[in-house]
């Protein structure tokens, strides 16, 4: 099984000192927060985790997002990191223009070393999304949402056009496109440049217009095998283009039903393109995960991480219809024991935490779990003793392994990393 790791990252702020207001702009509490992460990611790289992915949304004064920019957060602890893969959970295309994000990303796997994966998502705060994403006529999405049929079609069609964009231009030295969104390059531009004809002769016609455009530098992996993260999910629709794709979509609830269903769609769809896949697999599992001495000691630090985030942010734009029973009507109580006895918050002593965790990996065949850090308003050795129980001694009670995937480079590479000894 592999572990991969979420973190927001928030401020390093206590509950209290974010309910006085305007957590984001003391740059105190932000440099508390990459010296609380980066020790968090240290641990990640030495304990075996498989990677760790950052958010993206903009103007969190709130203090409790402060991931505008889940690439350049990467890049930082890509430097920080030696095995740990880097990611995005997730760059929200529908919003961001397409080309440079590809870019981005290539120089991302090129300073990693090869870690980088590739997470996408359709974005869920209008504040951010429609601001940042105007240009493009982007609107946000979300469970609750009173617009939602209409908002979701905008969404996906920017954020499938996009998609296509940066994988076109992943995968060819030289690319066009022309979608309803995005013309790749724009018709009419003069490019009689004698270098050009010279050194990047396909990307420019007889007469001297730009015909073709190419990222430099692509990606340091082989594109077709770069892992593409889709989180976090309960769409059919968003799950069945994940299979379409080889994406691994990542499932926000742990409700057994809705599970089940999410894991019959992806499987349905993606034995279209490889008939031999298993059922539960190539999705991942999204939830947190809390270990302590005791259930009551576990349950007060998860009360103070995501029992703090969630309930104070994130119930506002219908987190907790994850957490909603087939046929449930009524509002959900917006408290941290609903998360933990609804099963998304595994908190709990070694021997309570096993039991769950196995019970969970057992009823959907788990081959990837995404663990929600509260990194931030919870106390930082303690969620650092956390994990470290979890690898140390939760894990191996239940016979349990961690693997990592290892990139497959271009063929073309043939030199030493950068990282490396020439």
């Amino acid at each position: 099984m592999r572990l991969g790791t979420f973190l927001l990252p928030s401020a390093a702020a206590t509950p209290e000192e974010f309910r006085r207001g305007y957590a984001g702009a003391n740059p105190n509490f932000y440099q508390r927060a990459l010296f609380e992460n980066a020790a968090v990611l240290r641990q990640l790289d030495d304990l075996g985790f498989d990677f760790a992915a950052f958010s993206e949304h903009h103007f969190h004064l709130e203090g409790l997002e402060m991931s505008n920019n889940p690439i350049l957060l990467g890049s930082w602890a890509a430097g920080i990191t030696k095995k740990l893969r880097i990611g995005q959970m997730a760059t929200v295309l529908p919003a961001r223009n397409p080309i440079l994000v590809a870019e981005d990303l290539a120089m991302l796997d090129h300073f990693s070393g090869g870690r980088m994966f590739a997470g996408f998502a359709r974005g869920y705060q209008s504040r951010h999304v429609t601001t940042i994403g105007q240009r493009n006529g982007a609107v946000a999405t979300f469970a609750t949402d009173p617009e939602y049929a209409q908002h979701d079609a905008i969404n996906r069609e920017l954020f499938e056009e996009s998609y296509q964009v940066v994988r076109g231009l992943w995968e060819n030295r030289e690319f066009s496109f022309q979608g309803r969104h995005w013309q790749v390059p724009p018709s009419g531009i003069a490019w009689d440049h004698p270098g050009t004809r010279v050194m990047a002769p396909a990307t420019v016609g007889a007469d001297g217009e730009l015909q073709k455009i190419g990222i430099a530098p692509n990606t340091l992996q082989d594109p077709s095998t770069i892992e593409l993260m889709v989180p976090f999910t309960l769409s059919p629709n968003t799950i069945r283009w994940a299979a379409r794709e080889g994406g691994w979509p990542i499932i926000f609830s742990p409700i057994e039903q809705t599970v089940k269903a999410c894991l019959d769609a992806y499987h349905d769809e993606a034995r279209q393109r490889d008939p031999s896949i298993g059922w539960g697999r190539n999705v991942g599992h999204f939830r947190e995960v809390v270990v302590a001495d005791t259930d009551e000691e576990a349950f007060a630090i998860g009360s103070d991480a995501l029992g703090f985030i969630w309930p104070e942010w994130h119930d506002h734009f219908g987190f907790n219809e994850a957490l909603r029973y087939p046929g449930e009507e009524g509002s959900i109580a917006n408290t941290y024991q609903t998360m933990v006895d609804r099963g998304y918050s595994i908190t709990g002593s070694v021997d309570t935490v096993a039991r769950k965790l196995e019970q969970a990996i057992e009823m959907f065949g788990i081959e990837l779990l995404v663990l929600w850090m509260g990194v931030g308003p919870a106390p930082i050795d303690k969620l650092l003793r956390s994990n470290e129980l979890l690898v140390e001694q939760v894990l191996p009670k239940i016979g349990i392994k961690l693997d990592r995937f290892e990139p497959t480079l271009r063929p073309e590479f043939a030199t030493p990393r950068w990282t490396e000894t020439p």
